[in-house]
């Protein structure tokens, strides 16, 4: 992966703790906010998050938990040092709870079997002038910062499937 990252710089953008640091800071909160209350979030992702964040705070696990919500969202979305897996799980919670109609459009455009934006079942790679063309249509429909973060984060969570928005994203960017 190092090799990679050299040979082409701008793929480091697709870790999610990179998407999660991109992000400004009303998308943050959000994020945080959904990542709490979200029912997608296992309680054992929210154990992990009170764990992190606690130990990083000096605060007691406890602590984090019983916290009111808008100030748990607060502590995560100030949060530096954030796990790569707790990042992913944060942006996951947080395109379910504010994204469906996006993510439903793409797979529609897509012709991928889904459910409020999950995929359902298995799904090979998409080719890519029909990814191309899916995409082109999410930044004509959609905030296009909110398009650009939901590809990136499909392609932190599934780079062999979503491999070619590596190349698509840049060159969108560059017209």
């Amino acid at each position: 992966m190092a090799s990679e990252a050299k040979a082409h710089p701008d793929h480091d953008r697709f870790h999610p703790l990179k998407i999660w640091r991109s992000l400004d800071h009303d998308r943050k909160l959000k994020a945080a906010a959904s990542f709490w209350k979200s029912p997608a979030v296992k309680p054992p992702e929210i154990e992990v998050a009170a764990a992190v964040l606690a130990q990083s705070l000096h605060f007691r696990p406890q602590s984090i938990r019983t916290a009111p919500l808008a100030k748990r969202a607060s502590y995560l979305a100030g949060f530096a040092a954030m796990p790569d897996h707790l990042a992913a799980n944060v942006l996951y919670a947080y395109h379910l709870t504010h994204h469906v109609g996006m993510m439903s459009r793409f797979l529609d455009l897509l012709e991928i079997p889904h459910a409020d934006g999950r995929i359902q079942g298995d799904t090979g790679a998409p080719a890519r002038q029909k990814l191309d063309a899916a995409a082109e249509a999410l930044y004509k429909e959609f905030d296009a910062r909110d398009v650009t973060i939901y590809l990136e984060t499909l392609v932190s969570q599934d780079d062999v499937t979503w491999g070619a928005l590596k190349e698509i994203l840049p060159e969108r960017e560059k017209r």
